[in-house]
């Protein structure tokens, strides 16, 4: 049984219809686990791709950082070719943004300067081209979302960031960041982090009270990622990918082949790259959108 603590809830402001994802990630003094599932929904816009879904990787390594993200269809390798987004590289970003040996706050940083000057790029290209993909894309939702997970100073650290559109008086674009970290701002030894698709999830937690304070991290991210794949199948599907941190390193629980191994300090797997949404609730009680 676990022991009774207050549960801290990171839910994100809202979900983007277009690319749909769960992702799921649990912190508590001995570990992180993080599970995402595998669907990437395509709809036609100014971004490129066609109707339809492929199976991604949604977890990847970069350094000794985990990255889990909902927005851009994911940023490991695709089951079948296509780019969701083809001017919008994430992979690239984080490579570029994590070099060096900085702390993972510091690292962070680095890589929200550059999500934005990339998204605010597209974002205006968006609007140029396709008024109605824009205002689905990037202003009806949060335009990206990232999920990070790593050791710090001997510290397990839980990071999440979520990138929303502003629009200025004047027409300029620029992006509001909304930022978790834990530890920071979680006050309690245990903290559950849910992003992309959330519906099924929050209705369950509504009705079960005492869900997280009794599952084991592993079953609570399979089962409540898995409630999203069972409510909406056509935007949420399986397997279930599940990485666990500990102080002594990192491992698959379980894993697509898509999902590479495990490295030491790689950045990303040799060859791929050269060179190389928000409020805090308790589980009982939402309020965000």
């Amino acid at each position: 049984m676990r022991i009774l603590v207050s549960i801290l809830v990171f839910l994100s402001l809202g979900y983007s219809t277009a690319f749909a994802t769960s992702i799921v990630a649990v912190r508590d003094d001995d570990e992180i686990v993080i599970g995402a599932d595998s669907r990437t929904t395509m709809v036609p816009g100014s971004g490129g791709g066609v109707a339809g879904s492929i199976t991604k990787c949604k977890i990847v390594q970069a350094g000794n950082l985990f990255f889990a993200t909902a927005g851009s269809a994911g940023i490991g390798p695709a089951e079948s070719p296509g780019d969701v987004y083809s001017e919008f590289d994430l992979r690239k970003i984080i490579a570029g943004a994590l070099r060096g040996n900085s702390r993972i706050g510091d690292k962070v940083k680095d890589l929200e300067t550059a999500l934005v000057e990339s998204l605010a790029r597209i974002a205006e290209n968006a609007r140029q081209e396709d008024t109605a993909f824009f205002l689905k894309r990037f202003v009806m939702h949060p335009a990206q979302t990232i999920i990070v997970g790593g050791l710090d100073n001997g510290e397990l650290v839980l990071m999440a960031r979520t990138f929303r559109l502003v629009i200025s008086p004047s027409g300029a674009l620029s992006f509001e960041i909304g930022r978790f970290d834990c530890p920071g701002d979680c006050q309690e030894p245990l903290t559950t982090i849910f992003e992309g698709r959330t519906e099924a999830i929050r209705e369950y937690l509504e009705q079960h009270k005492l869900f997280l304070y009794y599952a084991d991290p592993v079953t609570a991210v399979r089962d409540l990622v898995g409630m999203e794949i069972s409510a909406d199948p056509f935007s949420v599907g399986p397997p279930i990918d599940i990485l666990r941190l500990t102080k002594r390193g990192a491992e698959w629980i379980q894993r697509k082949p898509l999902c590479p191994d495990i490295k030491e300090n790689a950045l990303f797997p040799a060859g791929e790259i050269d060179g190389g949404s928000s409020g805090v609730v308790h589980p009982a009680v939402s309020r965000g959108k």
